[in-house]
């Protein structure tokens, strides 16, 4: 009987797997946070890179 891991109850069950839940969903929103500056630091690049060379031609 000593052998036999201990019963879990189902509520501390739930609270591990939402906090499980929540971190991810954070993590996710993270990656989403560096895409939208990457791809805003991207289009930026390109305006300036744009208005640049529309200078050096002019």
């Amino acid at each position: 009987m000593e052998d036999r891991a201990p019963e879990v109850s189902s509520t501390t069950t739930q609270t591990s797997l939402s906090q499980s839940a929540l971190i991810r969903r954070r993590e996710g929103r993270g990656a989403w946070v560096l895409t939208a500056y990457g791809i805003s630091g991207l289009v930026l690049f390109g305006l300036l890179a744009y208005f640049f060379s529309n200078y050096v031609a002019h």
